[in-house]
């Protein structure tokens, strides 16, 4: 068999981490980034230059580059005072490029180029998007980086989320990619900010549903401020079909390794999340979707921050990639 083609969906920092260990087994990655980041340095630069939000397409490229490291590490590099303090280099070359080039997503072709990354790098759209967000207190808030601060500081959940234009334009790369796909990757990342904006697209919803590929949508490992506390992977599933995704997931990958206790006292103590693990309910009400369940260890070890250990992550899709696949050729034998 060829190598599998993975396409991934997602944004922040989740799926960044997810993509530099899933380079060490295939050269057939597309990663798709959601376009609704207002914050930080993206934030400033959306609001100075009407740019769309390079943050996170400049982590994805980071993470598939075979560039040196210098380069690398110059991307990422972060001002520390004056005229240009918070603001971070490789989001001012994104810029650059987009307008030498004439666009943004020609700006991040161009961007690849230079750090010779494996695989592609696509923004779900080339409209400039905002999030607005609608709260069990009856309140809608405006903006990605607004939706959960107001979500925790007034006590209130999010029930739903919708792009502002509605219906924006799909980047047609994306759709070309999804429908081509040999495994659909969705996350992880934030489920309200970085995932469900992308299923928002109306074309990306739709090439998803009709995409004959296995999901496997990769859990996060903690509750998130703001986003998901209390909620189970049941609530997740049911938050992504409430918000386009009507074909069923084919499998979650779920974390099931435990943490140093004081980490995660730490978490409780400053942002009051918990880590999130399936019960033998939620076990049970999977099988009973058809949903497989992959568990294992997959959060990465030492360090101030929980994190996927994203090595452990890609080696687990491409065993599934490889299992599927066996699947559907018996599948198509036995039709013959």
């Amino acid at each position: 068999m060829s190598d599998p083609k993975f396409v991934v969906i997602g944004g922040g920092t989740g799926i960044s981490v997810l993509l530099r260990g899933m380079k060490r087994f295939t050269d057939d990655i597309t990663a798709i980034v959601t376009m609704a980041d207002d914050g930080g340095s993206s934030g400033m630069l959306r609001r100075d230059y009407g740019m769309l939000p390079p943050g996170d397409v400049r982590n994805c490229l980071v993470a598939l580059a075979n560039a040196e490291p210098s380069l690398k590490n110059l991307l990422q590099y972060r001002f520390q005072e004056g005229n240009l303090k918070d603001q971070n280099m490789g989001n001012l070359i994104i810029t650059a490029l987009t307008d030498i080039y004439g666009g943004f997503a020609e700006g991040v072709k161009e961007a690849a180029e230079v750090l010779k990354i494996t695989g592609r790098v696509l923004p779900v759209t080339e409209e400039s998007i905002a999030l607005i967000g609608h709260y069990t207190d009856g309140a809608s808030i405006r903006g990605e980086s607004a939706i959960p601060r107001y979500a925790y500081e007034n006590d209130a959940s999010i029930t739903s989320i919708e792009l502002a234009p509605r219906a924006p334009r799909a980047n047609g790369d994306c759709i070309e990619e999804i429908l081509s796909a040999d495994l659909l990757v969705l996350g992880p990342g934030s489920l309200y900010t970085s995932l469900i904006p992308n299923l928002l697209v109306p074309e990306v919803a739709r090439a998803l549903n009709e995409s004959p590929a296995p999901l496997v949508y990769v859990a996060n490992m903690m509750e998130q401020h703001g986003e998901t506390e209390g909620m189970g992977l049941i609530d997740h599933l049911d938050a992504l079909k409430s918000h386009g995704l009507m074909r069923p997931v084919t499998c979650i990958l779920a974390n099931d390794s435990k943490t140093d206790p004081e980490l995660l006292e730490k978490y409780a103590r400053k942002e009051g999340v918990r880590p999130i693990y399936l019960t033998t309910e939620e076990r049970n009400l999977l099988a009973a979707r058809g949903v497989d369940v992959e568990e294992g260890a997959f959060m990465a070890t030492g360090g101030e921050l929980i994190r996927h250990d994203g090595l452990a992550v890609a080696q687990r899709l491409l065993s599934l990639c490889d299992r599927y696949r066996e699947i559907h050729c018996k599948e198509r034998r036995t039709a013959l």
